[in-house]
């Protein structure tokens, strides 16, 4: 194996160490060790997991250790830990700040002069033989990790893991977290129910760490499970120094043991972390998750979930209430002793510190809890103190999680297309200055002329009813900007509209945007997205004006670049979809919740209308179809939704659609 890059310290003098393993095991002498090649020495990383080191050269006289590729780096000189000739500790750190990494194998020489650089050497301060474990320092791009995990989830449209509330003491977490350091993620899950909550300062995404080890425990009972026996002696022996004290070694024997890196994707897949991907290099600490995937997991050790037994729930259970007391910190805070179960994990990196703490809480209403945090400069103390500030919050107000009583239903949502509050779908236009006009429907098929509501940005590249969010029985409205933001104006009076609001960013590359109806049937207001290619993406609104992306749904729209959103054309309770080919081609799909299938034929000849509108049920008709406008030159055409999903027509309407570029 080649040396791809050297090992140096911080002063930039570069570090000599020997060919370890062939001058303990030769008698030739260090010279011969130099000359055997390069040597590849497995080593075991704290809270990372293993890797190779490749040696070159003399230890002692100029040789070079690297790691050939992938997110770590050996930085420093080389460390020791053994023992000399009369059996007394020989301890010598290894330099550099970053991750401690110990070879799995020992080696023997005669003094650590042939083992460590002279420098290093002096500090073991005995003269007799030893026998060891060389350690390294390295440092880990976590970020490198992050990124290639976040593609992944886009790429297999798992953005999300559920949906997920906010806190109802939002305000105080984000009050306290605004004055805490780095980034910060956080998952409240109720156990045996659907309830979730998230908060995010900054990025939730973090890498695992230690606390992985909780996963991989669940790995090995499952595979015990489905072998039809219980755990072996020897499973036992690894599971608990890897739970209660956090011991590397036994668990990089347990995930060997498992299959590695496939056999921990496949277990987040049964335990329902679809947004956890195992390492590509098979280090296990540096798997990629969220909060909420970790609130999960814990959940199948508080609840049977028909994935673990509650033999193996119990097992695990105890471990982790019996975590080290050096190590029991974090989600704790704030609950009687002895009430929380959980795991912990941090990994130390040049610019700061990956800390994380997971754990299920019974004191009280139960919950479990994941809360992970990185890319702070500070001291690993000063992350141990955001988490535990976060979980005193969360134990302090934990009733309010499950309310005593169920909250009233929220008043039902305006008519689809509703913008004056009249129960009467309308029409909105816009010029190319970004005058936007109301055309009041009648319920009976016709608009009154165009009124003045207000200007409008001058960028906008899209508008769009998001549907009556805050209940008030008029639409609020969504504008695309022409530097890629997502504006949200709520309705705010009889035909005004509030400050507009910025809820996603980077938007511009989308060909089409379609909203304001309920796709998947869950009772919030949703966005479908066209991408280039025709693929599909389902973001939904909170009443509150919160978007989040859910899923991709698909390519149904490759040949329908522009695509228009409708009420339910089919009866089952979702908003459908109407898509215009570039030759003036039309149909519609339906909605099934996670994909969508065509709903009726095509139909011809829509390419006569410079803009394409669906605002409701324009004619008040007896199945409450949706209704298509068209603008052709100054006049508008209604063509009348019809109960198969299709349109009849065209009918002249009455007002003018001269200078519009918009309609919705």
């Amino acid at each position: 194996m080649s040396v791809r890059s050297t090992w140096r310290s911080r002063a930039g003098l570069t570090v000599a160490w020997a060919a370890v393993a062939a001058t303990a095991l030769s008698t030739a002498g260090p010279a011969s060790a130099a000359d055997s090649g390069p040597v590849d020495v497995q080593v075991v990383c704290d809270g990372v997991g293993e890797d190779t080191v490749t040696v070159t050269g003399d230890l002692a006289s100029g040789g070079t250790a690297a790691i050939a590729s992938g997110p770590l780096t050996v930085v420093g000189r080389p460390g020791f830990t053994g023992t000399d000739a009369s059996g007394r500790a020989v301890t010598v750190d290894p330099t550099g700040d970053g991750v401690t990494c110990t070879a799995r194998s020992t080696v023997s020489a005669g003094s650590l002069r042939q083992v460590l650089p002279s420098t290093q050497a002096a500090k073991g301060a005995t003269s007799s033989s030893v026998t060891g474990r060389l350690t390294f320092t390295v440092t880990v791009d976590a970020d490198s990790v992050n990124t290639a995990a976040a593609r992944r989830a886009e790429a297999s449209g798992e953005t999300t893991t559920a949906a997920a509330g906010d806190f109802p003491f939002e305000y105080t977490l984000r009050t306290y977290l605004a004055g805490r350091p780095g980034a910060v993620g956080v998952a409240v899950r109720i156990p045996g129910t659907s309830r979730v909550y998230t908060y995010t300062k900054t990025n939730a995404r973090n890498v695992t760490a230690s606390i992985v080890k909780t996963e991989i425990m669940a790995a090995v009972m499952m595979r015990a499970q489905d072998a039809g026996r219980g755990l072996t002696d020897w499973e036992k022996s690894k599971i608990v120094p890897m739970i209660r004290y956090s011991d590397n070694g036994a668990t990089t024997d347990l995930f060997n043991s498992i299959g590695g890196r496939a056999a921990l994707d496949r277990a987040s897949a049964r335990l329902g972390m679809t947004a956890t991907y195992a390492d590509s290099g098979g280090r296990w600490g540096l798997t990629s998750t969220v909060p909420q995937d970790q609130a999960r997991l814990m959940e199948h050790f508080a609840r049977a979930t028909g994935v673990l037994s509650q033999t193996n729930r119990d097992y695990g259970l105890t471990q982790m209430r019996s975590i080290s007391s050096d190590q029991d910190w974090g989600v704790t805070a704030g609950a009687p002793a002895g009430t929380v179960a959980l795991k912990n994990g941090w990994l130390p990196r040049t610019d700061g510190w990956h800390v994380n703490s997971i754990g299920y809480s019974t004191s009280g209403q139960d919950y479990t809890i994941g809360v992970l945090t990185h890319d702070d400069p500070g001291a690993f103390g000063t992350q141990i103190t955001t988490i535990e500030g976060v979980s005193r919050i969360i134990h302090k107000y934990k009733d309010r999680l499950v309310p005593s009583t169920p909250p009233p239903a929220p008043p039902a949502r305006g008519t689809f297309g509703d913008v004056d509050g009249d129960g009467r779908a309308d029409l909105v236009g816009t010029s190319a200055s970004g005058t936007m006009y109301l055309y009041r429907g009648d319920g009976r098929g016709s608009f009154a002329d165009k009124v003045r509501l207000k200007t409008g940005p001058k960028d906008a590249t899209w508008y769009g009813s998001a549907g009556d969010l805050n209940r008030d029985k008029r639409a609020d409205l969504l504008v695309r900007r022409g530097d890629g933001r997502l504006q949200l104006w709520m309705s705010s009076g009889s035909t005004g509209y509030a400050s507009p609001r910025t809820i996603a960013t980077s938007w511009g590359s989308y060909t089409s945007i379609a909203s304001g109806t309920d796709v998947d049937g869950n009772g919030s207001l949703d966005v479908v997205t066209r991408s280039v290619g025709g693929g599909a993406t389902l973001h939904s609104i909170s009443d509150s004006g919160r978007l989040t992306t859910v899923r991709t749904m698909g390519k149904p729209f490759v040949w329908y670049p522009t695509i228009l959103a409708t009420t339910d054309l089919d009866g089952d309770g979702r908003g459908d979809i109407r898509g215009v080919a570039t030759g003036g081609r039309m149909r519609a799909w339906r909605s099934t919740g996670s994909t969508w299938s065509q709903l009726s034929g095509t139909s011809l000849g829509w390419e006569r209308y410079s803009v394409v509108a669906s605002p409701g049920d324009v004619n008040g008709s007896s199945t409450g179809q949706a209704d298509v406008i068209g603008l052709e030159g100054r006049e508008l055409h209604a063509w009348w939704g019809t109960s198969d999903g299709d349109t009849s027509g065209p009918v002249r309407l009455g007002p003018s659609g001269y200078g519009m570029v918009h309609l919705f």
